[in-house]
């Protein structure tokens, strides 16, 4: 029949059809033994059914899921050795090939067979070996076979500190010789490798030679050449393989170095030292200004902060040479370095059309170091630093409020710290008594530290972000205000009655301003005022007099509380 025979075929291919997606999904279902091809369509049936061509299309989707091998990503492999692994290795390998060395060349010794030449013979020979080896490996891997040529390096360098120092086998101009050509066959071998290693020990070998070689120190002239060239020649190193830690690690050598040489053997020759640091002020300066320039990046904030201990190491050693021999110029020349920061930063961000933060950070740090240093400690005359702690206190509220400016010029933060730390120490003075007794208007300056506090405090209270500051201005208002009545008034009763009316005032500010803080902090100045009239006051006090304070006290404490009650239960109209 052929409605039955079409049933059949279709039956078929829906069974074929099932088969194929068994078979995709893994299911656990048997595949049939056979599966029964359908006829062919009978002449006399009707329209011919031809089945699909493919049942690809349903399988498909299905397929997504099980990708063909080839295409699979590649999981890496769980045996393959990670970078740091092949480093350690690579270390380790080179550190037993030099131990091993080492170690022959003690057993030469004993025996008596290695005499000093034999030995730096040897050595020499080994390092180039070392060398060799690495630049026959370097075409399979270069990074890998960058380990041993650096260990042959490191061979060279104490080769020519050990021909010169232990054995003298060569003078003093032939071993500055050596570690000259051994310096720039490690530059060589750094550009060839690619890597910064060589740079890092040429940079060690180079400056460290005059510690071992007493003819690179012989005279202050030589030196300051010496060590500028070397700067010159790393700052373009470090340009041309675009690697800033090269000239930093110079920078830092050269400043420590020196300050040993020049402490421990050429400590008369003060100018020669003085040029020698201006020098590595210009050459570092500039190569960091040209680095930024030529890689079209502004200094991010872990570049810039590695630059300040440099920074902070030239001023100290400048400082403190200029303080000995030209204490006059000091602060100029000081306040010379930090315009010429100043106008590297400049040219640097018009250069680049961009804004760096880390940049900036970094130049007003130095720039407020320097001011406070420089400036405020040293070029102020005494008498009027309590007069710039005073407008401090006056400006610095505005300045802590102002939002900050991210397009401007200088950073704020670093001068906020210094001004910051101008105000403790003037605070201190005021509470210790101290650095007063050259300004003619001390009493006047004992009322107006307090006086300003209590509006330096009232500025910031509403600013929830400076609310820890604000609280401490607060407190030294209090200590301030507290201590100027025991100076200003002799009889100790009315300086405690003085305490008593500054904790009514700030209880009644309190109380008007809707300042809890404010209020509650007069607790503490009736406490010790109380405790200072009782225990202290009374016994040395006359009898009029006692009842009078005693009176002050009583009402004060009296009415202390009542306005406390009226309190508000917590700060009304502080902003963000």
């Amino acid at each position: 029949m052929p409605d039955h025979d079409a049933l059949e075929q279709q039956l078929a291919i829906i069974e074929a059809r099932l088969a194929r997606l068994e078979k995709l999904l893994r299911l656990s279902v048997p595949e049939p033994a056979s599966v029964t091809q359908p006829p062919a369509a009978s002449s006399e049936g009707p329209a011919s059914l031809s089945p699909p061509a493919s049942p690809a299309p349903l399988a498909a989707p299905f397929a997504l899921q099980e990708p063909d091998s080839a295409a699979r990503p590649q999981r890496a492999s769980s045996s393959a050795p990670s970078l740091d692994t092949t480093q350690l290795l690579g270390w380790s390998g080179a550190t037993a090939l030099v131990l091993a060395a080492i170690y022959l060349i003690r057993l030469g010794i004993d025996s008596g067979w290695l005499t000093p030449v034999r030995q730096l013979v040897l050595a020499t020979l080994g390092a180039g070996g070392l060398i060799g080896g690495g630049l026959l490996l370097r075409r399979h891997d270069r990074q890998y076979a960058a380990f041993l040529p650096a260990a042959g390096v490191v061979v060279l360098f104490a080769t020519v500190y050990a021909a010169h120092l232990y054995y003298g086998l060569i003078g003093g101009q032939a071993a500055a010789l050596g570690v000259i050509a051994i310096a720039l066959l490690a530059l060589g071998l750094g550009t060839s490798f690619d890597s910064e290693l060589y740079a890092l020990f040429a940079v060690l070998g180079s400056y460290t030679g005059p510690l071992f070689l007493p003819d690179l120190r012989g005279a202050m002239g030589d030196l300051v050449i010496y060590f500028s060239v070397w700067s010159l020649v790393f700052s373009a190193y470090a340009l041309k393989s675009r690697r800033r830690v090269v000239y930093l690690l110079a920078m830092y050598l050269a400043l420590i170095v020196f300050s040993l040489l020049f402490t421990r053997y050429l400590r008369e020759s003060w100018e020669g030292a003085l040029l020698f640091q201006s020098l590595q002020f210009g050459i570092f300066l500039s190569t960091a200004v040209l680095f930024s320039v030529r890689l079209g990046r502004p200094l991010e904030f872990a570049e810039a902060w590695a630059h300040f201990p440099a920074l902070l190491l030239f001023y100290a050693l400048q400082y403190d040479l200029l303080d000995r021999h030209l204490h006059a110029w000091a602060p100029w020349i000081a306040l010379g370095t930090a315009a010429l920061l100043l106008g590297a930063y400049l040219l640097a961000r018009m250069s680049l059309g961009a804004q760096s933060q880390a940049g900036r950070a970094l130049v007003s740090a130095y720039i407020a170091l320097v001011l406070f240093h420089a400036v405020y400690l040293d070029l102020l005359p005494p008498f009027a630093q309590p007069w710039v702690g005073l407008a401090i206190l006056g400006i610095l509220p505005w300045l802590a409020r102002k939002r900050e400016d991210s397009e401007g010029l200088l950073a704020r933060w670093p001068f906020l710290l210094a001004g910051g730390l101008i105000l403790l120490l003037n605070l201190a003075n005021v509470l210790l008594d101290k650095a007063f007794t050259q300004a003619p208007v001390s009493p006047l300056l004992q009322v107006l530290y307090p006086a300003m506090s209590y509006v330096a405090y009232l500025g910031l209270r509403r600013d929830r972000r400076l609310a820890q500051a604000a609280q401490l201005l607060l407190a030294l208002a209090h200590l301030s205000a507290m201590t100027a009545a025991v100076r200003l008034i002799d009889i100790a009763a009315l300086a405690s009655v003085a305490w008593l009316a500054v904790a009514t005032l700030a209880l009644a500010a309190g109380f008007v301003l809707r300042d809890r803080v404010l209020g509650q902090s007069s607790l503490l100045l009736f406490l010790l005022a109380g405790l200072k009239i009782v225990l202290f006051d009374l016994a040395n006090t006359a009898p009029l007099l006692r009842v009078v304070v005693l009176l002050v006290l009583g009402l004060s404490l009296y009415g202390g509380g009542w306005v406390y009650r009226k309190l508000p239960q917590a700060a009304v109209g502080v902003s963000e």
